[in-house]
Formats: C-alpha cells, sequence, structure tokens
C-alpha cells in the first residue's frame, strides 16, 4: 500500500465495514447462482419438457383432424341411408380439428422462438455474470483476510500502552519485597 496514514480512532468503522462486505459477497455469490440456476431450469424446461409436450400433442391433434376429416367424408359422401340428411356437424368438427392443429404447429413455433430468446441473452449476460463470480471467488477471500489482519494491528495499535507492554509496576521506595 502507500506510505500514507490513516486517522483511525475506532476499529468498529472497519469491523462494519469487513461486515458489510462479507454480507455483500455472500449475498452476490447467492444471486448469481440463482440467476445461473434460473436459466439452466427455464433452458431445461423449454427444451426437455415444452418442445416435446407440445409434439406430442400436434401429434394427438392431426390424429384428430384425419379422424374429423374421414368422418366428414362419410357424412357428405357416404350412404344417405344411414339417416344423415347434412354434414354440417361433421364440417364444422373439422374446421375445429384444423384450427387446433394449426394451434399447436403456432405453440411449437412460439417455443422455438423463446429459446432462440433466451440462449441470445444468456451469451450476453453469462460473461458478466461469470466475471463477477470468478473475481468475487479470488478477490473476496483475500480482501476478508486483509481486513481480518488490518483489524488486528489496529486493535494492537490502540490498546493503551500497559496492555501492549505490560512492564511489572515498579515497587514502592523503602519497600522491598
Amino acid at each position: 500500500m502507500g506510505g500514507g496514514s490513516a486517522n483511525i480512532r475506532s476499529p468498529e468503522v472497519l469491523r462494519r465495514f469487513r461486515r458489510a462486505f462479507v454480507d455483500f459477497q455472500e449475498k452476490a455469490q447467492a444471486a448469481l447462482q440463482l440467476v445461473t440456476g434460473d436459466l439452466s431450469s427455464v433452458a431445461y424446461w423449454i427444451e426437455r419438457e415444452q418442445i416435446p409436450a407440445w409434439r406430442a400433442e400436434l401429434r394427438r391433434r392431426e390424429d384428430q383432424l384425419k379422424k374429423t376429416w374421414r368422418e366428414y367424408i362419410d357424412a357428405r359422401y357416404g350412404d344417405r341411408r344411414m339417416g344423415k340428411p347434412s354434414c354440417v356437424d361433421e364440417r364444422k368438427a373439422y374446421e375445429r380439428a384444423k384450427r387446433r392443429k394449426e394451434e399447436a404447429e403456432e405453440k411449437i413455433e412460439v417455443i422455438k422462438r423463446w429459446k432462440i430468446g433466451l440462449e441470445q441473452q444468456a451469451e450476453k449476460i453469462m460473461p458478466p455474470i461469470k466475471k463477477l463470480e470468478t473475481l468475487l471467488d479470488s478477490v473476496g477471500p483475500k480482501a476478508v483476510a486483509r481486513l481480518t489482519y488490518m483489524m488486528d494491528r489496529l486493535d494492537e495499535y490502540l490498546a493503551p500502552s500497559s496492555v501492549r507492554s505490560a512492564p511489572e509496576a515498579p515497587s514502592a521506595p523503602g519497600k522491598e519485597a
């Protein structure tokens, strides 16, 4: 350090600063771990849960669409003797199934965009997060040790001189032990 002097009358200021620094370091490390964990959790949720779930839903909706199409064709061109004068209901069911299939396809596209957006955002924020984590891991303990050392030296310096070097008290004149 420099050769300057400090005008510290109480080591309590240094103690409070050390406590505040340790609290900051712990909270910052916890927050950085949360951010990293949350990014991983969301990426996992999108990749391993949402995309497969909506692909399975799309397959179910495609099957339903095929089924309603067959029912519509049977109602429209099938045997009129079955007592079905109109195929309006089947047509409506087919249109509904078609919209539901398209909705599933749109959901998959939206989820893919989420994934890409999350990856892009992660690429932007992870380098500074990793840099701060590294800094806290490497410099933090050294700073705490240095502050502790400084507090100990300051305590020694501020201790009364009788405590610093406790020479034996001189005996009173004329009285020898």
